[in-house]
């Protein structure tokens, strides 16, 4: 007589793997959108006037008064660059902590940085809460106002002049 066979287990199909990882993956990237501030893009808000008309200084540059945190700062738009960017002096000013050390890559070469979370960064009408910026030891001068709070807005520019206008406009 010949012996039963014996049945193959298997286990979950690859198929079934992919969906469980990435509902997994899935499920990680909302608790850190959720629970990581300034890792989301921020969300930009506007009181009164929903564009700012901004004309070109002597050099062809923007720059924009505003505040991070409460503490006045002068910003120079700054379209290439990704993270908004103070120094570490504005930093200490504005009590910003916490900071993850990091090389950056910039017009002048490799910097080291440290990515830190401002609570509030205000210019013209506009005010962003928790805003992702770029510590860097040496810069000197204005901070930039970077992509990172630029891209959620509308801007357009043309002879000396740059508006940035709330979406939809």
């Amino acid at each position: 007589p010949g012996r039963a066979p014996v049945p193959v287990r298997r286990g979950p199909s690859v198929f079934a793997m992919i969906i469980a990882w990435l509902a997994i993956g899935g499920l990680v990237y909302l608790a850190v959108l959720h629970f990581v501030p300034g890792f989301a893009p921020p969300k930009v808000s506007s009181e009164g006037a929903n564009e700012l008309l901004l004309r070109a200084d002597w050099s062809g540059g923007y720059d924009v008064a505003g505040s991070i945190n409460g503490v006045p700062v002068k910003f120079m738009i700054d379209t290439g660059a990704s993270t908004v960017s103070i120094s570490q002096e504005m930093a200490r000013q504005m009590g910003i902590q916490g900071c993850m050390g990091g090389v950056s890559s910039t017009a002048n070469g490799n910097v080291p940085i440290c990515m830190a979370t401002a609570k509030t960064l205000v210019f013209g009408p506009f005010e962003a809460q928790n805003v992702r910026v770029a510590v860097l030891p040496r810069l000197e001068g204005r901070a930039l106002l970077g992509m990172n709070v630029l891209s959620v807005l509308h801007i357009t520019q043309s002879d000396g002049k740059m508006v940035i206008a709330a979406p939809g406009r």
